[in-house]
């Protein structure tokens, strides 16, 4: 077992990560190339920021806390409208 991956590796790790994020989402019917790539970007910078969510959680502060969660909870709605409006163009 190699003790570094290979940047191939690290790349299918991204991939499956924005995958398994677009999934959960409900967002992975989406066809259209400029749409995918702008949600791809969001999925890495949500991957990316999850490490930082784990760690405030930690230490943070209750004020800290609740400011994530109405976090989670817009970026939650937003993945909604998105859907729905693809929905609502593809008809």
């Amino acid at each position: 077992m190699a003790l570094f991956k290979t940047e191939e590796q690290k790349q299918a790790e991204q991939m499956e990560k924005e995958t398994k994020l677009l999934e959960k989402y409900g967002l992975d019917s989406i066809t259209n190339p400029k749409d995918v790539a702008a949600l791809k970007n969001i999925a890495t910078t949500m991957a990316g920021a999850g490490l930082i969510e784990v760690g405030s959680l930690m230490a943070g502060t209750p004020a800290d806390r609740a400011n994530l969660a109405y976090q989670r909870i817009l970026i939650e709605q937003n993945f909604m409208i998105i859907r729905k409006l693809c929905e609502i163009s593809e008809k």
